[in-house]
């Protein structure tokens, strides 16, 4: 009997110890050809959309992926041209993750500040863009290393357009607080200080913060005298607040250790009148290290003070890991402690 037409394969023979093999179904004819054309197009598939949505090319590489890879594979053929393609998208390559270190390095091998500005001419206008970027910060602190001061003025000028409390806003930024301590480190005295004046009067919260922390230790190590000692007269009065919070404790170190004799007196006899305040930070692991700067530092009445404190805790502290060290440098470096005070609370 002949097969129908519909079918092209054979029916499946049955037969003993011989696997059954399911007929294949023939292609079904639609009857007009529009709906033919539209069969036979495959399914565009939701990347081949986005693909077009963000510009890609036919190979899946942005215009930006191109270019990089154009600026990577092809270093030694472009020469010159490679630097001045590179300053003519440096704010979208500054923005990626590959691109800024490109841009990083022809910062590094340019041969003269000239060829540097006409790199980043771009980012200008774009300072707080490029500053709380996760890949363009990287960019504007490779600037600001390698260039001289007051070629970075437009930097500060940026920031400073954003208004009241942007020196305080850029110093909690996650990212920002970079640029601001590359900033504090590489400008002259009288660019710092238009930065560091907008922080004195929020330092206390700044200190406070897990990024500005950072920032407030860069301001009393790269500070002028002055600046440390309006620094230090704002967190005198917080004391209690400051010694409690990890990150402040950083701060009041590098307050100890970086100020004068008579900011250290002023911020120690703070700390010894704060009752409980060299206790609580002995217990800590960023607390006890200001303890340990503070008994370098002090000796005759406000040694005994501070002996005293430490003995009021001594039993606390001899469970506690940090706690120990302190009680063991004490007794080395400052002799025994108050032997009425041992087994304190």
């Amino acid at each position: 009997m002949a097969m129908p037409s519909a079918y092209p394969c054979p029916m499946p023979v049955f037969a003993p110890n011989f696997v059954i093999v399911a007929p294949v179904a023939a292609p079904v004819m639609l009857a007009s050809s529009v709906g033919l054309e539209a069969r036979s197009q495959p399914a565009q598939r939701p990347a081949d959309d986005c693909r077009k949505r963000m510009g890609t090319t036919a190979v899946g590489l942005s215009p930006q992926q191109a270019l990089m890879q154009r600026l990577q594979n092809d270093a030694t053929t472009l020469g010159h041209s490679r630097s001045a393609l590179i300053a003519k998208h440096a704010l979208k390559l500054s923005q990626d993750r590959e691109g800024c270190r490109l841009v990083q390095q022809a910062l590094e091998e340019a041969e003269s500040d000239e060829a540097r500005s006409a790199l980043v001419e771009t980012l200008h206008g774009h300072v707080w863009e490029v500053a709380i970027c996760p890949h363009a910060n990287h960019v504007l602190q490779k600037y600001i290393v390698t260039m001289k001061p007051g070629a970075c003025q437009f930097i500060i000028d940026e920031i400073m357009q954003q208004g009241a409390g942007s020196a305080c806003k850029l110093a909690r930024h996650k990212y920002g607080y970079r640029v601001f301590q590359r900033l504090l480190e590489h400008l002259l005295p009288q660019q710092k200080a238009q930065l560091i004046s907008g922080l004195v009067t929020d330092c206390v919260s700044i200190s406070m913060h897990r990024y500005g922390t950072f920032v407030m230790q860069h301001v009393l190590e790269y500070g002028s005298d002055a600046q440390r000692e309006l620094v230090i007269a704002a967190l005198v009065p917080h004391i209690s607040k400051l010694s409690m919070n990890n990150d402040a404790c950083m701060v009041l170190d590098a307050a100890l250790v970086k100020s004068d004799a008579e900011s250290q007196e002023l911020l120690i006899r703070a700390m010894l009148q704060t009752d409980g305040s060299i206790g609580a930070m002995a217990h800590t692991r960023r607390g006890h290290v200001v303890v340990l700067s503070l008994f370098e530092l002090v000796g005759g009445e406000l040694l005994e003070s501070a002996k005293r404190q430490i003995g009021k805790q001594s039993s606390s502290l001899n469970r506690n890991r940090f706690g120990r060290l302190v009680l063991n440098f004490v007794q080395v470096h400052c002799g025994s402690i108050v032997p009425a005070a041992i087994g304190g609370a």
